[in-house]
């Protein structure tokens, strides 16, 4: 931890002894978090809800049309375990037995919302009026005022007809303000005798930037840069004429209300006393809420000033004329001002917000708004990656409402908390009783003492559902739905009798069991000192000790022992090289025979890559490798690291198709042009690019099927160009391509099933490359005399507390999972999966219920087989983790929760442009140290290492952090081999050229060579990294005296931070912390 941080810390904790100053993220305040009893008001409103596609189902029953829900759940990759809204709840036959479940609860409101393709299914009036949908939520509104509940109903949850997206783009156009108003209208017209809460829109934040920036809602849009400030711009004038059109034509004899619910987590600036944190902060909640809240909340109307300075800087720097974010005119400002007859909020959770600013950030809503966001290891999280517990946040937001919208009237329309999907199912549901139990009385909070009109209390959801893009897997119901029984049974959770007993006693009055209960449970759960306060205490006694031991916490910038710069040259014979693949530079997907790979096919699929961007051209390097060739001649380079493309050479994949001439053809001269140039070639068999025929024949890595057909391809590759191919890798990334490609679906081929797939990829991937391994030790070595491995990747991970047992198992557990699933059966003595992940994984599995692990296991004939087969051990390495343990129990079984293990990264450490990408070079020492104690000392070679800048105009050319992040990271090699005698035999920068950084597209750029993508000649440009680089290769590495020595001297103090303090200050600002903390121990 650097001085600043720590002076920052122990001044703020010093401040509270006199001044009553708090940095209150921790998981108890009594000031704040005390329970308070009392009485909700007379006509306050409690309620629970839903959404259509969430429960309907008969998704095309009955002349119902299709949605954009119904067209992406039927999209391979894209909802978690290949779930669809498709039955759903079935609600759509069982909405009375849903309505008696609410009766039973002794609700008065519900909230539900509409399908508008089940109404109108190709989504105009035009097109005619489904009259068995319309028959249904008659059906449906007419039985709950039969039991007395009062309908609360939302036209538009997310489920677009997917012709109106078809046909405009979806909401990036303003055609849809039409279609939307004649649908509004309608159902104004049908139900509004009965509806008296009408909600345009549910979340529009959501549709917009997950549905049209990230891509991972419906439809499945990344475009952040635009299409979300569009789809936002749209949906703000489509609500607001549908506003209008109720005011003008219904309100005076319905006597309704509408308006709009907008959902915002809570921010709080991560350094409170730090006025670029306060501002960030603010400039989030502006950007999130204010977005929709200020055009039609304040008393000025349009966007958050904030919002629009911002984004029209960030336009001009990109050399726009005008700014991303589109503007209203004056009258428009106007007729969307003051549309909603009371603030509709969801709210869930909490943040921690950092100002962050890099000029060199990707454009985009989420690096628009110049933050970073994190969360409090104090706060407990749900089964949702996103939701931590935080309750005061939303007392926070409701005043933050109260003072910047005017004082509305506040319905909360959604708040819950999520289970895993787990059996036996979670039915004494304690941690969602919790939530409720402090989420609710903070509402109660804001209303007696803070003055805040909350008039609703919505909790999500009346029952379990489907969760979007992460389908059945989590649940967040009051009932517990079976959706393994064709029937759908709904059954009651413990929280639904916690929720009956709210409403019946309208809060928590004294003397009633529900108060007690509250009471009870709060006293039990709450620490005397928060985790802060205590975590604070042991970083500060640690400090101290390390003092007079030796101990010391290391995740800060920079530490003198361990960060100095150290001149030298690298042994003789090193080897520097530089790397790409096969579908990243090469383009001509679909020329001279070649066939298509997963790739091909992931990349053409709409929503799976940013922008929409695709390896077809890609750098043209089937037709410019003669240049390419001359970059590295001029770098100085005598290796080259690159990949075959399988199916250039087998188009199908198989051997019996014979093989591609051309493709094989264009292999030979690529080899040729590297010899003939003095540059060796260093060919990877398999860099992702799976046959695509391969993967619908077989299911891909998940079927041993696919062995055969890698092996009789590596055979005809060794037999080739085994003559002029010394170094051979096997496989590049398999942890990669098995969670990313098999268990996540970010990658290729997009499967979600990271229970059973990610294993059997992994078991499937070791089986091939011992087989290739073997055939060239078999066949081809005595002739050939060339060296055959593999290339795994590892983060390197610290404990997040080195004084707790259970932080260092953690940590081993993260490194056997990651880089000990396939180095312990290749490099091991024992060979076979570390014995760690057998275990974690066989105990998991047999929690559920089953016989046999997960994990597949080898035969004793396969360990043997495996074992041994590789001639070096390829590294790619780019950043480091700090790792806790963390057992969830429900946690969804799979292998990210099968670790038992949170992640974290250390403030201090500077991001890349890729979100995964911090900047720890230390790791890469560390790592390499662990390969040589744990692996039988191998010879090592680094087949990758690099940094990534924000695809940006004009271009970042001088890119001075890529050249800190090379020289720091080299660095760390030289120590590793003349400190610590690791065999490194290569050092490989990552990249050659900008190229196709896969679900990332041309977004971020790893090159020492820019390339323009927008010309279509993709000519290239060296950056100043080259030169750098360049330099370090011609003195293969710092030699004293060097020009490229002095310059890493002169520039380590910029590229490192500043220098570290003295032990002694950093024992007097501990023995602050200490003094500090113990004073709050006896106030609390």
């Amino acid at each position: 931890m650097p001085v600043s941080m720590l002076s920052l810390l122990t001044t703020s904790l010093l401040l509270g002894f006199t001044c009553g100053a708090v940095y209150d993220y921790g998981a108890y305040d009594p000031s704040r978090d005390n329970f308070r009893p009392g009485t909700f008001p007379n006509d306050f409103i409690w309620s629970t809800a839903t959404a259509s596609y969430q429960i309907e189902g008969a998704w095309n029953v009955d002349g119902k049309g299709e949605s954009i829900w119904d067209r992406f759940s039927h999209t391979p990759g894209k909802v978690d375990r290949g779930d669809t809204g498709d039955v759903a709840c079935d609600s759509c036959t069982k909405y009375r037995e849903d309505v008696q479940l609410m009766k039973a609860m002794g609700l008065k409101y519900y909230r539900f919302s509409l399908s508008w393709p089940r109404i109108f299914p190709d989504g105009t009036i035009a097109g005619g009026v489904n009259q068995a949908g319309v028959d249904y939520y008659n059906n449906v509104i007419n039985e709950l005022i039969a039991n007395g509940i009062t309908p609360m109903v939302t036209l538009y949850h997310w489920d677009l007809p997917q012709a109106l997206q078809d046909r405009y783009g979806g909401w990036v156009s303003e055609e849809l303000v039409q279609h939307f108003n004649d649908y509004a209208d309608f159902v104004f017209q049908t139900y509004g005798d009965r509806v008296k809460y009408w909600i345009t829109f549910n979340e529009p934040w959501v549709v917009c930037f997950l549905g049209y920036g990230t891509g991972g809602n419906a439809p499945g849009i990344q475009d952040s840069s635009n299409s979300t400030y569009l789809c936002g711009h749209n949906i703000l004038k489509v609500h607001a004429e549908a506003w209008h059109t109720y005011d003008d034509v219904y309100r005076s004899s319905q006597q309704g209300q509408i308006s709009i619910t907008l959902n915002c987590d809570w921010p709080s600036p991560r350094d409170p006393d730090s006025p670029l944190d306060v501002a960030a902060a603010d400039r989030y909640i502006q950007f999130y809420i204010g977005w929709f809240a200020h055009p039609i909340y304040s008393a000025e109307g349009d966007y958050p000033a904030a919002m629009k300075d911002i984004i029209w800087e960030k336009s001009q720097a990109e050399g726009l004329q005008e700014s991303r974010l589109p503007q209203f005119t004056p009258a428009e400002i106007v007729n969307i001002r003051g549309t909603g007859d009371f603030f509709g909020l969801n709210h869930y959770t909490a943040r921690i917000i950092q100002n962050r600013v890099d000029p060199n950030d990707t454009p985009g809503y989420s690096n628009d708004r110049n933050l970073s966001e994190s969360t409090a290891p104090e706060w407990p999280r749900a089964a949702s990656e996103w939701l931590y517990v935080v309750p005061w946040g939303l007392r926070r937001l409701l005043k933050f409402i109260k003072e910047n919208y005017r004082d509305p009237d506040v319905y909360i329309t959604e708040n819950g908390r999520s289970d895993h999907d787990e059996q036996p199912p979670i039915m004494e549901d304690a941690d969602r009783i919790c939530y409720y139990m402090g989420y609710i009385d903070e509402v109660l909070k804001a209303i007696e003492v803070d003055g805040v009109k909350v008039r609703a209390y919505t909790a999500w959801s009346l029952m379990d559902n489907f969760e979007w893009s992460r389908g059945y897997s989590e649940r967040f119901g009051l009932h517990y739905v079976n959706f393994t029984d064709p029937n759908r049974p709904r059954t009651p959770k413990q929280s639904a009798s916690f929720y009956k007993d709210v409403i019946a006693n309208n809060g928590f009055p004294e003397g009633t069991d529900v108060t007690e209960l509250v009471r009870s449970r709060l006293l039990c759960t709450r620490p005397k000192m928060s985790s802060t306060m205590l975590g604070l205490f042991a970083i500060a006694t640690s400090l101290c000790l390390g003092l007079v031991c030796g101990a010391q916490y290391d995740y800060g910038a920079y530490d003198h022992n361990r960060d100095a710069f150290r001149q030298g040259r690298f042994p003789d014979g090193f080897i520097w090289s530089t790397a790409t693949a096969s579908y990243q530079i090469e383009g001509a997907w679909n020329v001279d025979g070649k066939g298509e790979s997963i790739w091909d096919r992931f990349s053409h699929t709409p929503g799976k890559i940013d922008r929409g961007d695709t390896g077809d051209v890609a750098c043209d390097s089937y037709n410019k490798y003669r240049e390419d060739v001359q970059l590295m001649t001029e770098l100085g380079l005598k290796y080259y690291r690159f990949s075959l493309s399988w199916t250039r050479i087998f188009p199908d994949g198989t051997s019996t198709s014979g093989p591609n001439e051309a493709g094989v053809a264009y292999y030979n001269n690529l080899i040729n042009e590297l010899i003939r140039n003095g540059v060796t070639p260093m060919v990877t068999l398999y860099h992702w690019d799976l046959p695509q025929n391969l993967q619908d024949t077989y299911g891909g890595w998940v079927s041993e099927g696919v062995v055969r057909h890698y092996n009789d391809y590596a055979t005809f590759v060794f037999q080739t160009f085994g003559d002029r191919v010394k170094y051979w890798i096997t496989f590049n990334e398999p942890w990669v391509v098995c969670y990313i490609g098999y268990g996540t679906g970010e990658h290729a081929p997009g499967i979600q099933d990271e229970r059973n797939s990610t294993y059997l990829c992994g078991h499937n991937i070791l089986k091939a490359h011992a087989q290739a391994w073997h055939t060239y030790d078999t066949n081809f070595r005595a002739s050939q005399a060339g060296q055959v491995g593999i290339t795994l990747n590892s983060d390197w991970a610290e404990p997040r507390d080195p004084d707790l047992d259970a932080d260092l198992i953690a940590t081993d557990r993260y490194l056997q999972f990651y880089l000990g699933w396939f180095a312990n059966p290749i490099y091991s003595v024992q060979g076979d999966y570390p014995i760690v992940m057998k275990e974690a994984v066989l105990a998991k599995s047999q929690a559920e219920g089953l016989r046999e692990s997960r994990l597949p296991q080898f035969t004793q004939e396969e360990v043997e087989f495996i074992r041994g087969t590789s001639d070096f051990f390829g590294l790619n390495h780019y950043t480091t983790r700090i790792i806790e343990d963390n057992v969830v129990v429900g946690a969804a079984p799979g292998y990210s929760n099968d670790r038992d293990i949170a992640q974290y990264t250390a403030p201090e450490w500077n991001r890349a442009e890729s979100e995964w990408l911090y900047e720890v070079p230390w790791g890469l020492r560390r790592l390499l140290n662990y390969i040589k104690l744990n692996y039988g000392d191998p010879e090592v070679l680094v087949t990758e290492n690099g940094r990534s800048d924000g695809d940006v105009t004009p271009p970042v050319m001088q890119d001075r952090d890529r050249i800190c992040y090379y020289m720091t990271y080299i660095d760390e090699v030289l120590k590793a081999i003349e400190e610590d005698q690791v065999k490194v035999r290569a050092y490989t920068a990552w990249s050659l050229m900008d190229n196709f950084e896969w679900a990332r597209g041309y977004t971020e750029r790893f090159g020492l060579h820019y390339v323009d993508f927008n010309d279509p000649n993709r000519p290239r440009t060296p950056k100043e990294s080259a030169g750098f680089y360049k330099d370090v290769i011609a003195s293969n590495g710092f030699p004293a005296g060097a020009e490229v020595t002095r310059m890493a001297q002169n520039m380590w103090g910029e590229c490192r931070g500043a220098a570290a303090a003295t032990r002694a200050n950093i024992a007097l600002l501990a023995l602050s912390f200490i003094i500090t903390a113990m004073y709050n121990l006896v106030k609390m």
